[in-house]
């Protein structure tokens, strides 16, 4: 979140020299300045690939588009090296919105950063996490390999998260339990970072995947596209809520099946790795805790589920670090601001609670089966 503030705040000071150059640019000069219009909309094109459309996104878009737009014929004038032709009324009151607009944007994502989480983040108590990423392409049909060319489209994107003390070689790996997440389907693994990165650091390897094979789509439409899917089903589902509008039972019955076919393929890659029997808890946020519980169930596993839900303080459920990630919505939703880093810092520590009595349930066992087996005779 850190590296996207940064480049939402670069758009928008490239932005700078184009909307105030109106009054300050003298007529026997080339417009050189609205070249920058055009960086901006590179950087927020490459801004938004990277990190996904999201509404603080969405909010330095808007200003970065309206000025490219209306300064594409000064471009080309830019481009044939010809003088400053921005004097007209048009231009000016083109100018002035495009001030307002980003002041607005400006506004929004400097008024509501969450700079407390990231004080936290930044501290010397808080351990650096190692994250290992692997592109896959597949099908949930055919299944998932490794991808040998770049024609070949990333349908799955596998993560582990690995804690400090593993990779500055002070604890053995295979010492480690292995903790299994669940993002809802309105969130990816990025918008969950912060949860699993402190779940982490409690001493657990997380393994966590997200998936945008077409056979398991999420929406039928091109807004599956990973770029935009979170977005879209985010603002749906905010808009349903605010309409007090039922959600579908097929299409909430076809996801929770979507995440059932998603853990069992987590959970082979765990097989693979090796890491399957130390599967010591799978953590589900919303309606990927029913998935859980039903997979946990077909494949008559005894791993505890631990759901993120309103249960935990400020937490929305099935929306991730919603309170990080989406600060300004967030407080208009909640009606108060959240300190995320607290918000993480809890569910980690529930976390590891219901790992312990797993823990204490599993040993109560073999203490029975011990006490109940007969002694050796002599």
């Amino acid at each position: 979140m850190r590296v996207l503030f940064l480049g939402e705040l670069f758009v928008l000071f490239l932005l700078l020299p184009v909307v105030f150059r109106t009054f300050i640019k003298k007529r026997n000069k080339v417009d050189t300045s609205v070249i920058f219009s055009l960086f901006a909309f590179i950087v927020i094109v490459l801004l938004t690939l990277a990190q996904g459309l999201s509404f603080s996104v969405l909010a330095v878009a808007i200003p970065c588009l309206f000025i490219f737009i209306f300064n594409l014929r000064s471009l080309g004038r830019c481009f044939q090296q010809l003088k400053t032709d921005v004097y007209t009324a048009g231009a000016i009151i083109v100018s002035l919105l495009g001030i307002l607009l980003i002041a607005g944007a400006g506004y929004l994502i400097i008024r509501f950063y969450p700079v407390s989480t990231f004080k936290h983040l930044n501290s010397r108590e808080c351990e650096a996490v190692e994250i290992i990423k692997k592109n896959q392409t597949g099908s949930f049909a055919e299944g998932f390999t490794q991808i040998t060319s770049v024609k070949e489209p990333v349908t799955a994107v596998l993560y582990k998260f690995i804690p400090y003390s593993v990779y500055s070689n002070q604890q053995d790996e295979n010492e480690l339990p292995v903790v299994l997440f669940m993002p809802d389907v309105y969130t990816s693994v990025s918008e969950n970072r912060l949860t699993i990165e402190s779940i982490t650091r409690k001493g657990n390897i997380v393994l966590c995947a997200d998936f945008y094979a077409k056979d398991n789509a999420y929406l039928e439409s091109f807004w599956n596209f990973r770029v935009f899917r979170s977005f879209v089903l985010q603002t749906e589902r905010l808009k349903n809520e605010t309409e007090n509008a039922p959600q579908d039972q097929d299409q909430l019955d076809r996801w929770r099946q979507i995440k059932a076919d998603e853990l069992k393929m987590l959970a082979g890659r765990a097989k693979e790795d090796g890491l399957f029997d130390r599967v010591a808890l799978i953590v589900a946020d919303g309606n990927a805790t029913l998935a859980a519980k039903d997979f946990c169930e077909a494949e008559n596993l005894n791993i505890p589920v631990f759901e993120l839900n309103e249960n935990i303080p400020g937490y929305i459920s099935g929306m991730g670090n919603f309170a990080v990630n989406q600060p300004a919505v967030y407080t208009f939703i909640a009606k108060a601001p959240s300190d995320g880093w607290i918000q993480s810092q809890q569910i980690a520590l529930r976390a590891e609670k219901a790992k312990l009595v797993q823990t204490q349930n599993a040993a109560a066992e073999d203490s029975s089966v011990s006490s109940d087996s007969p002694e050796e005779e002599f």
